[in-house]
């Protein structure tokens, strides 16, 4: 039958028979074309609770059962995201019922007795479709999640070793940290590793830690079951169920609370979570790429951040450097977006010398993201296909220069006695500034959650300009 043998198939029979079930299992098990792992039940209720409990690729149903017919419990998993196919076994059936059964989304119906090798190609077969099907239902999920970006444009001796370690790590299933300052590129480089690793066919899935309370992010990454809390209509996936077999990414998992970095290590070791108000063990074999703008050793040392994660999540580490390190991207950076914002256009979008003066010394608090805003903010208000000095924003202009490793008395000026305070309040300033005072796109500006900008806004007495 040219069955494949790479791979286990777990099957539950459900069948009040004990001689049929007896016979089924022989025949799963003592097949020379695949693997089956047989789990089995008496009745529908048994057979129920075994499928709350526990993942399988096929159901065996007996039709007529105590308790439960296979109809009803068939009915009762219709909405399980993770839903086996099923299979009707009976030795009384008819044309309606079998109808009926289809319409309920049964994979096939057969009678008894069961021929030996229509059993065994229709288990595969059944578990192909649910393997198919399920890999469907995630990249659809995926689809909306995803942020298309650039490739990596540098010429930067640091960025161009992360690159490589990137392609020499991606194949493995090692999970990386990715640590830099809010606006490096952190998510790029996680979607790097995702295109060359061969998960590429597969989702990969995002989520900013620090943009979500603890609730919503148990929610976000396990999913829930319906009615596991109030305002739970329905079953929802989480991510870490979307992401199997591709790349799980985790900005800023720093913010994560304790709780949650024990589940998730739990699923890191042991390929297996429970959604919220869940019983069942639900596999996913993803690969975790995190990120960090915080020194993650220093939360361990203070209690914030378990060790053991820490550890667990930190095998390979990528450090970006932040872009006032890293002076001669800026413009090539900037000549990118340009060209990026008006694909296929005639005419070449340039730079006038002073605003390149301008962009080359300003020291860019905001890194790569605030970068991008600028040119686009710049493209859309000059005039002509031009942009000068004035385009780029007076925030640009009074802000203090670029910082570089030349000794003062080289340089012939004296390097500005700023503290970590006043940086701060500068950044948030021209986030605010540049943005309109818009909060959300300035929280997004600088990495950090909305009412992590609010609490800042609050704290350091920064009022709107009239």
């Amino acid at each position: 039958m040219g069955l494949r043998n790479d791979r286990t198939i777990s099957v539950l029979v459900a069948d009040d028979d004990e001689e049929q079930r007896i016979l089924i299992r022989s025949v799963l098990e003592e097949s020379e074309e695949g693997h089956h792992r047989v789990t089995e039940v008496p009745d529908g209720t048994s057979a129920l609770t075994a499928l709350r409990e526990h993942v399988f690729d096929v159901v065996l149903l007996d039709l007529s059962m105590p308790g439960l017919d296979g109809l009803e419990v068939l009915e009762a998993i219709s909405g399980d995201p993770v839903r086996p196919q099923v299979i009707f076994v009976s030795g009384h059936g008819t044309v309606a019922v079998a109808t009926r059964a289809m319409q309920l989304g049964a994979y096939d119906f057969v009678e008894k007795p069961v021929d030996r090798e229509r059993l065994l190609a229709l288990v595969w077969r059944a578990a192909e479709a649910r393997r198919v099907q399920s890999r469907s239902e995630r990249l659809g999920a995926v689809v909306s999640r995803r942020v298309d970006g650039a490739g990596f444009v540098t010429e930067d001796p640091r960025m161009l070793d992360v690159i490589e370690m990137i392609q020499r790590v991606a194949p493995s299933d090692v999970s990386v940290l990715v640590v830099g300052e809010s606006g490096t590129g952190k998510e790029l480089v996680a979607r790097e590793l995702h295109r060359v690793s061969g998960r590429q066919g597969e989702p990969m899935v995002a989520l900013n830690c620090a943009a979500v309370s603890e609730s919503l992010a148990e929610s976000e990454l396990f999913g829930h079951e319906k009615g596991a809390f109030t305002g739970a209509a329905g079953t929802k996936i989480g991510l870490v169920e979307l992401a199997d077999g591709g790349t799980l990414f985790l900005d800023e998992i720093g913010e994560l609370e304790l709780p949650l970095q024990a589940k998730l290590l739990r699923a890191l070791e042991t390929r297996t979570f429970r959604r919220v108000g869940g019983l069942k063990e639900i596999p996913s074999a993803f690969r975790l790429v995190s990120a960090t703008n915080r020194p993650l050793q220093e939360l361990v040392d203070e209690g914030s951040f378990r060790g053991d994660l820490f550890y667990r999540i930190n095998s390979i580490v990528l450090e970006l450097p932040p872009l006032r390190e890293r002076p001669a991207d800026v413009l090539l950076l900037a000549r990118h977006f340009l060209e990026e914002l008006h694909p296929g256009e005639e005419g070449e979008w340039t730079l006038t010398e002073e605003a390149e003066e301008v962009l080359a010394s300003y020291a860019w608090p905001g890194n790569v993201r605030e970068l991008r805003n600028v040119v686009e903010r710049a493209a859309l208000l000059c005039r002509g296909r031009t942009i000068r000095a004035g385009d780029l924003g007076t925030s640009l202009a009074a802000a203090p220069p670029r910082i570089t490793d030349e000794p003062a008395a080289e340089s012939g000026a004296s390097l500005p006695t700023l503290r970590l305070d006043e940086l701060e309040r500068i950044a948030l300033e021209l986030a605010l500034i540049s943005t309109g005072w818009h909060q959300g796109r300035a929280a997004e500006l600088l990495g950090i959650s909305d009412r992590t900008l609010h609490r800042k806004i609050r704290s350091l007495g920064l009022q709107r300009p009239e």
